[in-house]
């Protein structure tokens, strides 16, 4: 067995090459645009960095390397991608979407490859709300360009399942690991919660009944692991969720920040910053139109950064996690609770301060 992994750096990538190396199955490549610094990143033993770039054709490997990987790959998965929500949308296709039609012509020419892995997000049903199904793949539209151009790679895979043993995986956001907290990649909800920290944050939209779908990163490699590695099944997507019964209410999560923001820094209690006004779609629209009109330009970049989050809660939905949990019965491997992890989280961001390393205690 021969693993090919793009995207090994980022958040799931890492943990995903722990859980990989702990599994001694094989050999296993990293695709990196810049092998020395990823070498640092992830200090595993039996990993092989491949210098290549998923938005180029052939990845610009060099000949020898592209030998090694058309010759020996049996699995690839498939993790790289443009996360960020502000991006322009042609920027986020040139990863979201071209870099996985690359992969995918790649894993043609790769001829012993027998699993091909393509990790995607629940968001990609964008405005939809209600229950959105492991099968539904269609959408109202969405409220960022990272929903957009997943959505549409996920039309590129769909397409190619005829012909090659690929499936997807939709992820709800990762934010950190269950047992220790610990972030390596900080995403959209991490920055809001330090604007929220800063009272940078006074509005965003939604109902306090919103159920808020997260995902702790040891969960989610290890539910990819297993479903790629041990239980694969071409054509298939999975819901990597918490769910309804395993997610938390817009409310419980408002209250849980509060009280890690209390108990880890005390002067931020004697702050009173209030928690964020939950408000209806038109007066969020409101609000951020009078921001904008303000001038005032630190609050204007607050309001810009928390939009990226915010506007997914203004469209509540809840995954089905049906084939995910029938896939990985027995095997132990559950989604935990957001209750039982989430403070840990947020006590991280806030004793590194969001990941600056340094105590936020004099600036509370």
């Amino acid at each position: 067995m021969a693993i090919l992994l793009t995207g090994g750096t980022g958040a799931l990538g890492r943990e995903l090459v722990r859980v990989l190396r702990d599994d001694a199955q094989g050999e296993l490549f990293i695709l990196t645009r810049d092998p020395s610094s990823a070498a640092g990143v992830i200090a595993q033993p039996g990993v092989r960095f491949i210098h290549g770039d998923v938005t180029h054709e052939g990845f610009a490997l060099a000949d020898s390397d592209a030998a090694v990987l058309r010759g020996q790959v049996t699995q690839l998965v498939h993790c790289a991608a443009a996360t960020s929500f502000t991006l322009p949308l042609e920027t986020a296709r040139a990863v979201n979407v071209h870099g996985t039609r690359n992969v995918l012509a790649f894993a043609r020419d790769c001829r012993r490859v027998a699993s091909i892995a393509c990790a995607s997000t629940v968001y990609v049903a964008g405005r939809r709300t209600g229950i959105i199904r492991e099968s539904d793949t269609s959408s109202d539209g969405w409220v960022n360009t990272y929903e957009q151009s997943k959505h549409e790679m996920e039309v590129v895979v769909r397409d190619a399942m005829t012909t090659l043993p690929v499936s997807l995986y939709r992820f709800s956001t990762i934010i950190g690991h269950s047992q220790t907290g610990e972030v390596t990649g900080f995403n959209a909800i991490h920055h809001a919660l330090r604007l929220f920290y800063h009272g940078l944050a006074p509005m965003i939209p939604g109902d306090l009944a919103t159920r808020i779908d997260l995902v702790p990163v040891d969960f989610a490699a290890r539910a990819l692991h297993h479903l790629v590695i041990h239980g694969f099944e071409g054509g298939r997507t999975y819901h990597l969720s918490a769910g309804t019964e395993r997610s938390c209410t817009l409310d419980e999560l408002l209250a849980d920040t509060v009280s890690v923001f209390e108990q880890s820094r005390p002067a931020w209690r004697k702050r009173r910053i209030e928690r964020p006004a939950v408000v209806d779609v038109d007066t969020y629209a409101l609000f951020t139109r009078s921001v904008e009109e303000s001038g005032n330009v630190v609050l204007q970049r607050a309001t810009q950064a928390v939009q990226a989050f915010a506007w997914q809660m203004a469209y509540p939905k809840t995954f089905d996690t049906t084939g995910a949990d029938a896939a990985l019965a027995d095997t132990g491997i559950v989604a935990p609770h957001v209750n039982t992890y989430y403070g840990k989280v947020v006590r991280h961001c806030v004793e590194t301060s969001w990941g600056r390393g340094a105590s936020d205690g004099a600036a509370a």
